[in-house]
C-alpha cells in the first residue's frame, strides 16, 4: 500500500516528532539529533536593538553571518574571523547566511555582543 503525504495523521506526526521548546525546531524523537542553546532567545526591545545597531563601530560593507532560518526570537549577526567562522561559539543546527552588515541591520539584526567583545580583544592583542 502506498501512502500519500496527505494521509499522515496528526497523531502520527506527534508520535514521531517533537518540537524543541527553545527554538521551535522539529526533530525525530528517537534520534537525539537536535541540539540548540536557549541563549538564542532575545529579550531586546526595538529601542535596544536600534541602539545596538546604531552603536556598531565596524564597516557597513563588511560581511557578517546570520542564522539562515528563524530561530526563536534571535536576531543577531555575527562577526567573522579570517576563515569566515563567527568569533563567538555559535552552535546551531541551521546553516549560516552571509550578508553585509548593512543588509543584516536593515533586516533588524543587531550585533552579537560576544562577537564584538572577542573581535575587540583580538584586534587589541595584535
Amino acid at each position: 500500500m502506498t501512502r500519500t503525504s496527505t494521509s499522515i495523521t496528526a497523531e502520527e506526526i506527534e508520535n514521531t516528532f517533537e518540537r524543541c521548546p527553545h527554538c521551535g525546531t522539529y526533530a525525530v524523537q528517537i534520534t537525539d539529533s537536535h541540539y540548540c542553546d536557549s541563549r538564542f532567545t532575545s529579550n531586546l526591545t526595538d529601542a535596544e536593538r536600534d541602539q545596538r545597531i546604531a552603536g556598531d563601530p565596524y564597516p557597513a560593507d563588511e560581511t557578517v553571518a546570520i542564522v539562515d532560518q528563524f530561530v526563536g526570537d534571535a536576531f543577531a549577526y555575527h562577526e567573522l574571523d579570517a576563515d569566515n567562522d563567527p568569533h563567538c561559539t555559535l552552535q546551531t543546527d541551521n546553516p549560516l547566511a552571509y550578508c553585509t552588515r548593512t543588509e543584516a541591520q536593515d533586516d533588524q539584526y543587531a550585533p552579537c555582543q560576544l562577537c564584538q567583545r572577542l573581535r575587540e580583544k583580538r584586534e587589541a592583542d595584535q
